[in-house]
């Protein structure tokens, strides 16, 4: 088995969708994260959250928890 080691700009939307369709083929590559990678992929993913809309506005700390009570 070959490994491939890629480096790219997170900020980068054609990068980012290449590296989303390599690891989507899960049963064609076996996809290894380390530590660093992984947290600036977590970044982005919120980035895009937020870009995209999917969040959530609180008036206090008591409404965060009301709305936040079904992640838990």
């Amino acid at each position: 088995m070959a490994t491939l080691t890629l480096e790219y700009n997170a900020r980068n939307s054609i990068a980012n969708k290449i590296v989303e369709i390599i690891t989507a083929m899960d049963t064609v590559f076996k996809v290894k994260t380390h530590a660093k990678t992984s947290n600036r992929n977590l970044t982005v993913k919120a980035i895009a959250d937020v870009e995209n809309g999917n969040v959530i506005t609180c008036e206090s700390y008591e409404d965060y928890l009301k709305q936040t009570a079904a992640y838990a």
